[in-house]
């Protein structure tokens, strides 16, 4: 009721309108959607519809996720990865022990969307020479207590898994937690799939053929699953027929075992470098014995991380922010208790949590929910506190019309570049959470629209129609 008489005190704004022009067009016939202006000076709602009801986010979740991590954790906060040398180190610089790498949990180790992605391997070898180690008689052995949950969170659908942007989170991640796989073509129309980076740990099966002409009873599809029990990894179905010389093609998926990645490409440096090891890779779980630091490397500083995550969507970065949220708590760094510090937050701040169901940091998770009022109530809070957080959220995020996953919305409109949103998108879904204008912001607004049963196209399209009517004047 106090959504309906706050909406009625401004309904002659002409944002107002643009408003009810937007929820009673023919895209959204059938469909549920709810829209929030607010002012970020006085919390105002200028303008508005369904606020306070709570929709899917999909990756609008993020923003949620990245204020909350502003919050909590700092703009100095770094992850750390350390790697030990444990054992006796003879005159002739022989190691006889193991190299311990111990994972704090860095998502972005080895990562191809920072420059230094070489840069861990690469400084640990140049540890390792300024010791004086020369060969190692032991293994490379790996702690992975930092993150005891399961890779993924349990509300993800199993087909996400399998792919790139469904990627586990682990204590000890490198290359993105991503694989590249090959599609050879056969001329029997049959496929077979390789890793062109050499991972003898993984176990990898296909079952595929091409879609042959006039077979209307099988349709084109592939079904892929992950085990990160056994690093296995399963492709099957039937590949769409492809022009004539580009049958052969690759795509990137979910990592089983990213630790045993790290290993490899540790091992190879070793080799590059004329260190030789004597041991096969295992994995500990406690460091013993007399121990020599070797390595504390750290990661990007969090908005640098919050950045990246917000550009490009990256769902495995944002459940590392979320897992991270307990670290200074006391509480394992698992799914459950980071949405507990972001509740716990969020309550204490004044916000309704009834207008917040959060599941996982990303909003893959499809039953994740949250109002546009609320999105919007975060969004302002961490704006007029930004002096305090030291950092500025609306810079962390893409500009829409010129930059990451909104790099093609409003690129014809005179709002081009002027407004930063976050877009979230899935079966049924098209939401985005934001600030206008893109630099020193007046309002934040949210824009959810769940169940369409129009072309997403023609969603997308009335958005930018309401967005340049609510902003382009």
């Amino acid at each position: 009721m106090a959504a309906i008489l706050a909406l009625t005190a401004v309904a002659k704004v002409p944002q107002q309108s643009a408003v009810n022009r937007f929820t009673n067009s023919k895209a959204l016939a059938h469909a549920s959607a709810g829209v929030c202006v607010m002012d970020l000076k006085t919390g105002k709602v200028v303008a508005g519809a369904n606020v306070d009801r709570n929709l899917v986010t999909a990756s609008t979740m993020k923003v949620v996720t990245a204020a909350s991590a502003l919050k909590l954790l700092g703009d100095k906060f770094c992850y750390h990865t350390r790697v030990y040398a444990i054992g006796d180190i003879d005159d002739t610089g022989k190691l006889s022990g193991n190299i311990v790498v111990e994972g704090g949990g860095d998502p972005t180790l080895g990562s191809r969307f920072f420059k230094e992605r070489t840069a861990f391997v690469d400084t640990l070898m140049m540890r390792l020479q300024e010791s004086g180690i020369t060969s190692i008689n032991g293994d490379i052995l790996l702690d992975r207590s930092a993150i005891p949950d399961q890779p993924v969170p349990g509300y993800w659908m199993l087909e996400d898994i399998p792919e790139s942007y469904g990627t586990g989170y682990h204590a000890i991640n490198f290359a993105d937690n991503q694989m590249l796989i090959k599609f050879d073509y056969h001329n029997d129309g049959s496929y077979t799939i390789s890793s062109p980076e050499p991972m003898p740990w993984l176990d990898l099966h296909g079952n595929l053929r091409q879609h042959t002409r006039g077979d209307t009873v099988n349709r084109p599809g592939l079904t892929s699953m992950i085990y990160y029990n056994d690093n296995s990894f399963e492709i099957d179905g039937i590949v769409a027929r492809r022009k004539r010389g580009r049958e052969n093609f690759s795509v990137w998926y979910a990592n089983p075992a990213p630790h045993l990645l790290l290993i490899d490409s540790i091992k190879s440096a070793l080799h590059t470098c004329g260190i030789a090891i004597a041991a096969t890779s295992s994995e500990t779980k406690h460091l013993n014995g007399d121990t020599l630091q070797l390595l504390d490397y750290t990661s990007p500083a969090l908005p640098e991380i919050l950045k990246s995550m917000l550009f490009r969507s990256d769902n495995m970065y944002a459940e590392a922010v979320l897992r991270t949220l307990p670290i200074d708590s006391g509480l394992p760094a698992t799914t459950a208790n980071g949405v507990r510090m972001v509740n716990r937050l969020w309550k204490s701040c004044g916000l309704d949590l009834d207008e917040l169901a959060m599941k996982d940091g990303s909003g893959l998770a499809r039953n994740g929910l949250a109002s546009p009022q609320f999105l919007c109530e975060v969004l302002r809070d961490t704006y007029i506190h930004r002096t305090q957080l030291g950092v500025d959220l609306p810079q962390l995020m893409p500009r829409a019309g010129r930059e990451g996953s909104v790099r093609r919305l409003l690129r014809k409109s005179p709002l081009r570049g002027k407004i930063v949103l976050k877009s979230g998108s899935m079966g049924g879904v098209q939401c985005y959470a934001g600030y206008y204008p893109a630099q020193n912001p007046r309002y934040a607004v949210a824009i959810m629209v769940n169940n369409f049963s129009e072309k997403r196209s023609d969603v997308v399209s009335q958005v930018q129609t309401l967005l340049n009517n609510l902003f382009g004047n």
